[in-house]
């Protein structure tokens, strides 16, 4: 009888322990995001000057692929690359520095554009 015990004790001690790694892991990619810009996006915050998005812009990412779409308006596709956390699209060659957070359970990707261009934009993931 003691060993039936023994074995459902180790039983859940394993089972403890792995929901706990797989916690942590959920938890640390609430923290600092999955550093994937693939996916859907919505732009809530644009910084600086020669804006040519707009506010409420939805932004799917999916396999080199980029669809934006500003509220009412068409979509535009343009094809992108997303290398060492670095965005760029390839028919303008803007390219920005990618950094991903997270608040309020909200996974952030905010775009700061490299060179001459002044913009900082921040996407939340939907």
């Amino acid at each position: 009888m003691f060993k039936k015990y023994s074995i459902l004790l180790k039983y859940g001690i394993f089972m403890i322990l792995l929901g706990l790694t797989l916690t942590g892991t959920e938890c640390e990619k609430l923290l600092t995001g999955t550093g994937s810009v693939e996916g859907n996006w919505t732009l809530v915050k644009m910084e600086g000057t020669l804006q040519d998005v707009c506010l409420g812009e939805t932004a799917n990412f999916s396999g080199g692929i980029a669809t934006l779409q500003c509220p009412g308006q068409n979509s535009v596709t343009k094809n992108y690359t997303f290398s060492n956390n670095v965005l760029t699209y390839t028919s303008s060659s803007i390219s920005y520095d990618v950094t991903f957070t997270t608040a309020n359970f909200v996974e952030k990707m905010v775009l700061t554009a490299q060179g001459s261009v002044d913009r900082k934009l921040t996407y939340d993931r939907n």
